[in-house]
């Protein structure tokens, strides 16, 4: 750090700290009075921040300083007022299909400009927690501490680095980051906005369905080819909300178990059915009367039961109605699952104990 440096950064005054662990605080400038975060870092790439120094691009905040010292990196850059997607997710929020498009089709807009640098500028850690929305409805995309420069000579990347679950699989040793990279968590981040959970959990069906399971294909070659033609996606979906192809229609009404078309799903699906039904159908229950009294309380139990059955296979998206969709942990999704089959169970033997009292099917001394 130059002496100049060294002055610049005495100008600026700390007045509250943010985030310790990462070194993050809020700091003043003494003669101006201007709010700024202060940042210092120990992954960084030194030429991305430099570009940014000298190319503000648009949706990101404006670095007004930066000094590197000891291997650390510190950058004086400007302090964005609003709330993380993470913190308007995990208070229980997810967002219209329109809603979530508009903030995806800023975020490309964003990086569209970062990509259009020379030699291109990746991201590479895109997520909820790393885009803020601000008062007017914009959004601004932070953290640049994971970019770096697109080199096309690189066959895989040497620093594996990103967020479990956002991160393509280009980062963790299998290729080279590219503009691919981007566009796999941007699409991820479009999930989780409309169904509050990541792809590999469940994804939305129709036009955005396909478009998210696009971005997120394992081989970049498959993925789409550059954030233009993701935005190009984005506004015929929005143009073309209901112009779902007849076999996604169809789809939707598929019960659990056939919508997959796997054969092995299938199969499965089949037995578990036989077995249900099978049980139902031959129920039989003392102090039942035998006759008309034991069908009507045999077929009860079949349609409960596939009632209960329909719910476990998330029919026609039954757990996103009941908030069970934005559980993130796996676990507590599937144990809220299992206490409303429970749920179920109980009323479906209240439902055929008040059935047989009233066809005189059960007796009390």
């Amino acid at each position: 750090m130059t002496t100049t440096d060294a002055y610049i950064l005495s100008c600026y005054q700390e007045i509250a700290v943010l985030n310790p662990q990462h070194g993050i605080t809020l700091v003043q400038h003494t003669a101006s009075g201007t709010v700024y975060v202060k940042k210092i870092l120990e992954t960084y790439n030194a030429d991305v921040y430099e570009y940014l120094y000298n190319h503000h691009v648009k949706g990101t905040p404006e670095i007004a300083e930066i000094a590197e010292q000891d291997g650390r990196l510190i950058v004086i850059e400007e302090y964005i007022s609003g709330q993380t997607l993470r913190t308007i997710l995990d208070n229980g929020n997810i967002f219209t299909e329109d809603a979530a498009i508009t903030i995806v089709e800023e975020l490309c807009r964003i990086l569209l400009e970062l990509h259009s640098a020379n030699p291109p500028i990746l991201h590479r850690d895109i997520k909820p927690s790393n885009i803020i929305r601000t008062a007017d409805g914009s959004i601004r995309l932070l953290d640049m501490n994971a970019a770096r420069q697109a080199d096309p000579l690189k066959k895989e990347d040497t620093e594996l680095i990103g967020t479990v679950g956002y991160a393509a699989p280009e980062q963790y040793g299998f290729g080279a980051s590219s503009v691919q990279t981007d566009i796999y968590a941007a699409g991820v981040l479009l999930n989780e906005l409309v169904t509050g959970v990541l792809p590999k959990d469940r994804m939305p069906r129709g036009r955005l369905g396909k478009i998210i399971k696009k971005c997120t294909r394992i081989d970049p070659k498959d993925r789409y080819r550059s954030v233009k033609e993701l935005q190009s996606a984005l506004a015929s979906c929005r143009n073309h909300p209901n112009d779902f192809d007849r076999n996604t229609y169809r789809n939707n009404y598929m019960i659990p178990g056939f919508r997959s078309k796997r054969p092995m799903n299938i199969l499965m699906a089949l037995l578990i059915y036989a077995f249900a039904f099978s049980v139902c159908l031959n129920f039989t229950a003392e102090g039942i009367a035998p006759g008309f009294q034991t069908w009507v309380e045999r077929i009860i139990l079949s349609v409960l039961t596939f009632i209960m059955l329909l719910f476990t296979g998330n029919y026609l998206d039954i757990w996103s109605v009941m908030g069970i969709s934005r559980i993130r942990n796996a676990w507590l999704r599937f144990f809220a699952v299992i206490a409303f089959d429970a749920l179920l169970a109980a009323i479906t033997i209240l439902v055929m104990i008040f059935a047989g009292l009233i066809m005189g099917a059960y007796h009390f001394n």
